[in-house]
């Protein structure tokens, strides 16, 4: 072979070699890609049909043995959270009682708050601030039972609709409260009424509480207390303790003490009238009555009757009913 022959032949073998080279490497050696660590895969859980997603669990920060705090409920709005501790100026074991139900009251929940405050009543109170729960018990009385507006939720007063020959002492017997008391709550002007007329209407009947150390009349209808009256009482002794039942009652009374003499008596409506306008008798000469002298109220001056406001017994005279109204007495 001439020299010129043995060069074209070894450029066509150099050739040949190279492109065998480049065709190995492309389909025999990996890539990059595939040389560079795999991605972990995801592990699936399968979440059970209608279970909720699984959360992973919190570490519990309380130590062992310890109990958890209960979870705090935000109160919904508008509605104030009572306190617990008594309020300042009040004590005695319904002074807890008696803050609530002063909170509640501000917060407008009247049912509730007459509950809390009549419990602080049953219980005890006593301080510089009984008055303030005094007032408010009459209040929720004005919102609730004594007034002419019917409120959801009070358990003692209900829409009544006359029936075809109803009259008011009828349905004041029905429901153990004068009928005086009837025409108060729904504004009468008179006695008449008619068929169908729906009637506010309390279910009675009210009973009585006089307590002779604190000066105070307390009229409840069922668990709750409508009013607190201050009252007089007889001096040391001579009023009485015990259950009694209201007897009769007296519009402007006359005084005639059967142990004075006739000149010390006095007509219904005489100023020296030491009874005042009404006169509610519970028996063996004692009584409840008005009184022309208001600064003995709070006081023990009296023969042993209980003596109020003349404004205020004659509130009291329309609650009650004779022959059903209990009076109790207590130290």
């Amino acid at each position: 072979m001439t020299t010129l022959g043995r060069m074209v032949a070894t450029v066509v073998l150099v050739v040949v070699v190279a492109v065998v080279a480049s065709v190995a490497t492309h389909f025999l050696w990996p890539s990059a890609a595939a040389l560079a660590p795999a991605a972990p895969q995801p592990v699936i859980v399968e979440t059970p049909v209608g279970a909720p997603p699984a959360v992973p669990p919190r570490a519990d920060p309380i130590s062992a043995g310890a109990r958890a705090p209960a979870p705090v409920v935000a109160p919904p709005p508008g509605v104030v959270e009572a306190p617990t501790a008594p309020v300042q100026g009040l004590s005695g074991p319904g002074a807890s009682a008696a803050g609530e139900g002063l909170a509640l009251s501000r917060a407008g929940r009247t049912v509730e708050a007459q509950k809390r405050l009549s419990e602080a009543l049953r219980a005890g109170i006593a301080g510089s601030e009984a008055r303030t729960v005094h007032v408010a018990v009459n209040q929720c009385a004005d919102r609730l039972q004594l007034g002419p507006t019917m409120v959801p939720g009070d358990p003692y007063s209900r829409t009544y609709a006359v029936a075809s020959g109803d009259n008011l002492t009828a349905i004041g017997q029905r429901f153990a409260v004068p009928y005086e008391l009837i025409m108060k709550l729904n504004r009468l002007g008179s006695t008449s009424i008619y068929a169908d007329q729906p009637l506010k209407v309390v279910q009675g009947p009210i009973h009585l509480e006089i307590l002779k150390d604190a000066h105070e009349l307390r009229a409840w209808v069922g668990e709750v207390c409508l009013r607190v009256y201050p009252v007089g009482i007889g001096a040391p002794g001579a009023t009485p303790e015990g259950t009694f039942v209201v007897q009769k009652k007296i519009k402007n009374p006359p005084y005639q003490p059967q142990h004075k003499p006739a000149s010390e008596h006095r007509p219904s409506g005489h100023p020296e009238n030491p009874l005042g306008t009404r006169w509610i008798d519970i028996g063996n000469h004692y009584g409840i009555h008005g009184t022309i002298d208001p600064a003995s109220i709070g006081a023990s001056v009296s023969e042993g009757c209980i003596r109020m406001h003349n404004a205020d017994v004659e509130e009291l005279y329309d609650l009650v009913v004779p022959g059903i109204s209990k009076v109790v007495i207590r130290p």
